[in-house]
């Protein structure tokens, strides 16, 4: 006897469409990425983390290296929770608890899906091998959210 979240699968999968069209998995990065990273410098304290975090409502900030901005790593929400008890005087780069994947503008969705899979990764810094300039970052909610949008749009 089926179960009952097997049946609601199967009914499921023959009366609805799928999440997002399979032709989405081929958009370039670009296309769904969120444009600009919030920034602090590796002479930041873990509090200029936690205010930059707040007052732009998002769950990381990107630790550049003062020289040459050298992506160090991310600071998270999630990171941070490790970390209650700290000192607000920490310095940043102490609360590092992701390091700076990158990927180009120009791959496609499918190899962003892949990227992410990747242990410890959670996001990807959007850029150009031989440029410096960042720019933007994609998040499995980028790729949920952002992606299905896009493939409701008619054609």
């Amino acid at each position: 006897m089926n179960s009952l979240p097997e049946a609601v699968t199967d009914l499921q999968a023959r009366n609805s469409p799928p999440l997002f069209d399979e032709s989405v998995l081929e958009l370039g990065v670009c296309d769904v990425m969120t444009p600009g990273v919030v920034t602090i410098s590796d002479d930041a304290k873990l509090d200029d983390a936690v205010d930059a975090m707040a007052a732009h409502r998002i769950h990381a900030v990107l630790v550049l290296g003062s020289r040459a901005d050298t992506a160090l790593g991310w600071i998270t929400t999630r990171g941070l929770l490790g970390l209650v008890g700290w000192d607000a005087n920490t310095p940043a780069t102490e609360a590092i608890t992701e390091r700076a994947t990158t990927i180009e503008p120009n791959a496609s969705v499918r190899s962003a899906i892949y990227a992410l899979a990747l242990p410890g990764v959670t996001r990807l810094l959007v850029r150009h091998r031989q440029l410096a300039t960042v720019e933007g970052v994609i998040t499995d909610f980028d790729l949920t959210v952002k992606a299905t949008r896009l493939s409701r749009r008619p054609a």
